[in-house]
């Protein structure tokens, strides 16, 4: 029994310890320093606490999620409602848990897919074939995950420090450095909204995942310490993912320097060329021509530190936008011929893509039980069905205007579908559950709707649509009646 609650817990760290911990979280921290660390923990928070009573009330009752739904909360619409997030969520962390190896190893868009494909079929093997032991094999990959983030800050700080030496590059650095650690710049309304939408959806709620594990969940299992372990952890993978990002600005704009004391170099050389007689026109021609490349390289290396910067420095910035920012440090560290790099980014995206994994993994297993659950399929044509679908959406993604879409379903209506996930506890039979669930879900309802409107008007016409394709998502909340009668003739 200790080792299965281990492998719970394992398993429960693996699931929220994802790739917005990487991709998000940390623009917040560096943006607005620790007056965005306050928010993000009261939000966490708030989260946790639904969280435990939804694992509580599954525990208790020992129904399945959709059996809880239908006898206890008698809503069996949040059911539907839970699985169609729950798949748009998984594409997404797909994609972005596939979008790893494409800075590393250069990938076209055709060899991004196949990226996708492999994975889902390495998930499908391990969910139909291993069965039992993919709760070991996901505690594996969490304590890696734990180790990793942090030895790739380290090993970048140790490299950075000795790599850039420009007063203006250490500035930059310091500077950055410092914002995590201060009151940071004024906070908005806009940014308090996503920084606690982004929170919601790093912890994953909406995915009715807590539900599913309180069902199974062994009953001296401390609920309780693994979520505090776990947003221990949490914090400490953000703020080295952080780290990370403003290393990688001194790198980048000391990347930049070295350019440009090249470029003046060739330029000098191309001079020397001109005046001296003794220098043929095709030296001269070939000497040109490297200058021209060499202002390439200028021009790249600027673009590649304007864009961590703005990523570190504008709070209001779009988060569709912001939260591909990440894949650029792997390019910024090889192209600024960085000491180390290739180790550094080695950790670096491994943790990424453990970060990854591990969530979808949980993510297809929990949609494959509510799936099976819900229309009387066995595990295996649930699983697969499950796979597939978050593999389309997948790749799906690696087309810019679907993945625009397809982002925006989780930014703009995350903390909706979260409130919907909180309503079935107002219906639980303990007067404080009732309470705290109603509060907890109105807030949500607040910064909910506050997402859409900002995502909507930010966005172009694919965010609009991935906003409409999000409100589809509570279509089934319609037809709860009907589901409730199906249910009761069924039953």
């Amino acid at each position: 029994m200790r080792k299965i609650s281990i492998l719970m817990a394992l398993l429960i760290t693996g699931y929220i310890l994802g790739v917005w911990n990487f991709l998000l979280v940390p623009k917040y921290l560096i943006v607005f320093g620790l007056k965005g660390m306050t928010i993000v923990l009261v939000s966490m928070f708030l989260a946790l606490l639904l969280m435990l009573r939804e694992f509580e009330a599954t525990r208790d009752t020992r129904y399945l999620i959709h059996e809880f739904m239908v006898k206890v909360a008698r809503f069996p619409a949040v059911t539907l409602v839970v699985l169609m997030f729950l798949l748009v969520l998984g594409g997404v962390t797909l994609y972005y848990t596939s979008l790893v190896f494409v800075p590393v190893f250069s990938l076209s868009t055709p060899a991004l897919l196949a990226v996708v494909a492999v994975e889902v079929l390495l998930i499908l093997a391990l969910l139909v074939v291993l069965k039992g032991r993919t709760v070991a094999f996901i505690g594996a990959l969490s304590v890696l995950l734990v180790l990793f983030t942090p030895a790739a800050t380290l090993l970048m700080r140790s490299k950075v420090y000795s790599f850039v030496t420009s007063p203006r590059a250490l500035s930059y650095l310091s500077h950055y450095r410092h914002a995590i650690f201060s009151s940071g710049q004024p906070l908005t309304l806009e940014s308090t909204v996503f920084m606690i939408v982004v929170t919601l959806l790093g912890l994953g709620l909406g995915a009715g995942v807590y539900y599913v594990l309180g069902t199974f969940a062994p009953k001296d299992l401390d609920f309780r310490k693994v979520l505090v372990a776990v947003v221990i952890l949490q914090v400490i993978l953000s703020f080295s993912a952080a780290m990370s990002t403003v290393y990688s600005i001194g790198a980048a704009y000391q990347s930049y320097e070295n350019a440009q004391v090249r470029y003046n170099q060739i330029h000098e050389e191309l001079g020397k060329v001109f005046t001296n007689p003794n220098y043929t026109a095709q030296q001269a021609i070939e000497k040109s021509q490297e200058l021209m490349q060499q202002l390439k390289e200028v021009n790249k290396t600027l673009t590649n530190f304007k864009k961590v910067e703005v990523y570190a420095k504008n709070g209001n910035e779009n988060p569709i936008k912001a939260v591909e920012t990440f894949y650029q440090i792997p390019r910024i560290l090889k192209e600024s011929r960085l000491p180390g790099a290739s180790a550094i980014v080695a950790l670096l995206m491994s943790s990424l893509f453990l970060a990854g994994i591990t969530t979808v993994i949980v993510l297809v297993e929990i949609g494959a039980q509510i799936t099976g659950e819900v229309m009387q399929v066995g595990r295996g044509g649930s699983v697969s069905f499950i796979s597939l679908v978050i593999g389309i959406l997948g790749g799906l993604m690696a087309y810019p205007g679907l993945r625009v879409m397809l982002l925006a379903v989780p930014l703009s209506v995350g903390a909706l579908v979260a409130a919907v996930e909180a309503f079935p506890l107002v219906r639980f039979p303990k007067e404080w559950n009732r309470e705290l669930a109603a509060s907890i879900g109105a807030l949500f309802l607040v910064v909910g709707f506050g997402a859409m409107r900002y995502v909507f008007a930010a966005g172009g016409s694919y965010a609009r649509l991935g906003v409409v394709i999000g409100i589809l998502v509570f279509i089934p909340l319609l037809f709860n009646r009907y589901l409730m009668g199906a249910a009761g003739r069924r039953g």
